[in-house]
């Protein structure tokens, strides 16, 4: 039976296996022209390679160069290819096409010109159907995956704002257990309450003020919830809001304790982060509102999670590949005075507000292919008007009203700053009057700190990092502090027996990131922390039960069960520096989940 003659196999005809390379060249070329794929490369990599895999062999060149300029000319016309972009596949096309065309009758073939092979190049003299199915199947399928990640598979489908714009959150549930040993003295004044009340604390009353707990063991289940959203708002501009849980405006937590309002109550969230951050050069970064902090600085001095308000700049540079530094500058309103202080008064009384103006130097030493780098930072940071101040005489404001200092009673303390009483009441008629009080910061503070700490990755990914740091009041005189009549950190015979200086040293082993399931680390802490050292509503609120005036040691362990999830167990064991007996053990456990 006659059967019609493979155009590929007649004399002088282009070999199919040429013409397919030829054309599956086109359409590679077409796909990966400036990598990554791009929107106009999908249309052009998917349709060539589709024409490969399913057009019939043609008889003649001048067959290919009509099916490809068709196809280039349906493309222009539907705007995936400009003109020029036309006109230089049709020419490449057209040159594949004719590589191998036969001579005219009568006419010696012209001799073909050798190709260049690169080396390591297999020739294929014949490709079966199936096989072209499937390099047209693969193309298809890879460019159509990247075109999904990169999000240009269905233009417009997504709109755009949403490239810009990132979810996070984390939530964290604890299990907490404080132990308090025999002998602790029961009789140390919460100052905070005492100063939240609406008229302070009447010594002359009769009744006890509100007290701290430091006799009876607690255990608590601890909620923590927090959701953010970041936005790209421009290439070097970007905002931050974020809001979390909490059982009180504490700067250091955003703890909710479970059931703390009974009959499953639901709970308050509070604004944790509303920020924007500039970078108008790769060398500096400018924050504004309320962020993260920006200092290198452990929880010695402030807790990890504490947010600052206020203005912030780092700025960046590098001496050589191995040393870098970074300068951090910040301005940040601790207190804002009540616009219409004394409210009852008919005469105002100026604004007194506080502020905290930091300063921290930072540098880093990498060794070129060595195994160990080392980071260090020196920093002030002077706390403007945060010390009481003690009144005029005034008359006792029983039911209503103030003295002209009340504004200056420290807005949020824990335990261990030195308080005195701010109200100087005058008499009334020679008798005896009621003494309410509000208390405030008996000494300035101006920190200096030293930071320091060594990290060594020879058996990366199991790191060993120790770690130090040194804090000093500059602001602290014991002299002045104990001219004010202290109400705290007295020993024998009432004298003050407070201190200025803190200090930690820490070393963690282990995986310093938990990226993966099994990563982990355990770190060992001995910290100590003078009365005054440091603002004690700012640092670690865990430690001693939070505050400052503890000494003792904490002992870290985590472990990852999978990417972002992770198990914590912490043990604190402190006891107080100076006054009364004061020793407490703390236990946390926490699961941790990130997303």
């Amino acid at each position: 039976m006659w059967k019609r003659p493979d155009p590929s196999r007649l004399p002088g005809a282009p070999p199919r296996a040429q013409r397919a390379v030829g054309m599956t060249g086109l359409a590679s070329r077409a796909a990966t022209r400036g990598k990554p794929l791009d929107p106009f490369n999908l249309p052009v990599a998917v349709c060539l390679a589709l024409l490969v895999a399913f057009a019939p062999a043609p008889s003649r060149a001048q067959s290919d160069d009509s099916a490809v300029e068709r196809l280039i000319q349906i493309l222009v016309k539907n705007g995936v290819l400009t003109r020029a972009q036309a006109d230089s596949l049709a020419e490449q096309a057209r040159a594949e096409a004719h590589a191998g065309q036969p001579a005219a009758a009568g006419q010696p073939a012209a001799p073909a010109r050798p190709r260049p092979v690169a080396p390591g190049t297999v020739r294929v003299t014949y490709v079966p159907e199936t096989v072209r199915k499937q390099i047209a199947t693969e193309v298809k399928q890879q460019v159509m995956q990247q075109a999904t990640e990169e999000g240009w598979a269905e233009p417009n489908s997504i709109p755009a704002w949403t490239q810009r714009v990132r979810v996070s959150g984390d939530v964290r549930l604890r299990g907490e257990f404080d132990m308090f040993p025999k002998g602790n003295y029961n009789a140390f004044p919460d100052f905070n309450a005492i100063n939240a009340l609406s008229n302070g604390y009447d010594s002359t009353s009769g009744v006890n003020p509100p007290l701290l707990n430091t006799t009876e063991n607690r255990t608590r289940m601890i909620l923590r919830a927090r959701l953010g959203v970041s936005a790209q708002v421009a290439d070097w501009v970007d905002a931050e809001l974020r809001i979390a849980t909490g059982s009180d405006r504490s700067p250091v937590s955003a703890n909710q304790t479970l059931g703390a309002g009974g009959d499953f109550s639901k709970y308050g969230i509070w604004l944790d982060r509303a920020a924007i951050t500039m970078r108008p050069a790769d060398s500096l970064t400018l924050y504004g509102g309320r962020f993260a902090d920006p200092f290198w600085l452990s929880d010695l001095v402030f807790y990890d999670e504490l947010g600052f308000d206020g203005l912030a700049a780092q700025a960046r540079a590098r001496a050589t590949d191995a040393i870098g530094g970074t300068l951090v500058l910040g301005a940040f309103p601790v207190f804002n005075t009540d616009y219409a202080f004394g409210s009852t008064d008919l005469t105002k009384t100026a604004s007194r507000d506080s502020w905290l103006l930091a300063a921290q130097l930072i540098g880093d030493w990498k060794p070129p292919e060595r195994s160990w780098s080392a980071r260090l930072a020196l920093g002030y940071l002077d706390f403007a008007n945060v010390q009481g101040k003690t009144s005029q005489l005034c008359a006792a404001p029983t039911s209503y009203g103030s003295c002209n200092t009340d504004d200056t009673r420290t807005p949020w303390i824990v335990y261990g700053n030195t308080v005195f009483p701010l109200r100087a009441i005058s008499p009334l008629n020679g008798s005896t009057t009621a003494q309410p009080q509000y208390y405030g910061l008996a000494s300035r503070f101006g920190l200096l700190d030293l930071h320091g700490q060594v990290l060594y990755s020879g058996y990366h990914p199991i790191d060993i990092r120790p770690e130090a740091e040194f804090v000093t009041n500059l602001g602290f005189d014991r002299k002045a502090i104990g001219a004010l009549a202290p109400s705290n950190n007295l020993g024998a015979g009432d004298a003050y027996e407070g201190s200025g200086t803190g200090y930690m040293a820490r070393v963690t082993v282990g995986h310093l990131d938990l990226l993966a399931a099994e990563d982990w680390n355990i770190s060992l802490t001995y910290k100590y922390l003078g009365s005054d050292a440091v603002i004690d509503a700012l640092t670690d609120p865990n430690f001693h039960m939070g505050g400052t005036n503890a000494k003792g040691f904490i002992l870290t362990a985590n472990y990852a069960l999978g990417r972002d999830i992770w198990l914590s167990g912490r043990w604190y064991s402190a006891s107080a520096v100076s006054g009364p007996p004061y020793e407490v053990d703390t236990l946390l456990v926490d699961l941790n989940l990130r997303f």
